[in-house]
């Protein structure tokens, strides 16, 4: 297999796309969709003249393994040092476990998804061999890697960035496609909102998503998610000055009508800002689950 422009095929439900989207940097999508009409995750190989890293590592699966390993040997790389996951989830690093067995290439990731990853995604088979905190540099050789933590999507995310190229790796974080679910228990939708103005001081040039096609103007595209974060936030307080009402009855009024795979998301979003607005002191839940403006 060669990387092409376009998707290469199928392979069972997945769908395969390699192109090497500008020099030195490849996109590997594989896998299926995580719900229907959302596309399936992308990984990354970022190549120097001296050495190469992975960043993220798909979906977990013998198939999709086999044509990740393909795509990354088809391209023709320096050898690979590192296998960066920049956050805890499946669609992002349940592949890590059979390609660092296959390369025997670390893993790195944030230490505070590092349990989550050790754990669900490793099956405590591998553990991460590198801490990646925020400020860690890879020198692949005329091109760099460094790392900037991007707390939010989960309390672990990490960005790794290409200064030389003004190339940000947001993964889940910043999508040209969709706004970004913030689940309870595995991120924060306040440092969030810090992440997103964080970004935006970068003045990158590319942001390349953790699904879909890469943002081409991030400026224009992280104003409008820090914007609807905040309109969310006030549609939300808006509904509780009407009464007590329940989590997924906020859902309904805020987001409206949505197909079924994607009321989970919605519910989870409404309790993370529920979260938020209890945390700053501007509501409140009661004892029957049922929250109030505080």
């Amino acid at each position: 297999m060669r990387p092409v422009a376009g998707y290469a095929g199928t392979f069972g439900t997945a769908r395969i796309y390699i192109v090497e989207i500008e020099p030195g940097i490849h996109q590997i999508t594989v896998g299926a969709e995580p719900f229907a009409g959302f596309p399936p995750p992308n990984a990354f190989l970022v190549a120097g003249t001296e050495h190469s890293v992975l960043i993220d590592c798909g979906w977990d699966g013998q198939a999709d393994h086999d044509e990740r390993l393909a795509a990354i040997s088809a391209a023709g790389a320096p050898p690979l040092t590192a296998l960066i996951l920049t956050h805890r989830h499946p669609d992002h690093a349940g592949g890590a476990l059979r390609l660092h067995e296959a390369t025997r290439v670390p893993i790195a990731c944030h230490p505070l998804d590092r349990e989550a990853i050790e754990t669900e995604r490793l099956g405590r088979q591998a553990t991460v061999a590198h801490e990646l905190g925020g400020g860690e540099r890879y020198d692949l050789g005329g091109l760099s890697v460094e790392i900037i933590f991007t707390p939010g999507h989960t309390v672990g995310c990490i960005a790794p960035w290409v200064p030389e190229r003004g190339a940000l790796f947001a993964s889940d974080t910043v999508m040209a496609i969709s706004t970004t679910v913030v689940r309870p228990g595995e991120g924060d939708i306040a440092q969030y909102a810090d992440t997103l103005v964080r970004m935006l001081a970068l003045n990158a040039k590319t942001i390349y998503t953790g699904h879909g096609p890469a943002v081409r103007d991030p400026e224009r595209q992280l104003r409008m998610l820090i914007a609807r974060r905040a309109e969310r936030e006030a549609e939300l307080l808006a509904a509780l000055a009407g009464g007590t009402r329940g989590a997924e009855e906020l859902r309904d009024i805020i987001y409206g009508a949505l197909p079924d795979p994607r009321l989970p998301l919605a519910l989870a979003q409404v309790r993370s800002m529920l979260a938020k607005l209890a945390a700053e002191g501007f509501a409140a839940e009661d004892d029957g689950g049922r929250w109030r403006r505080a």
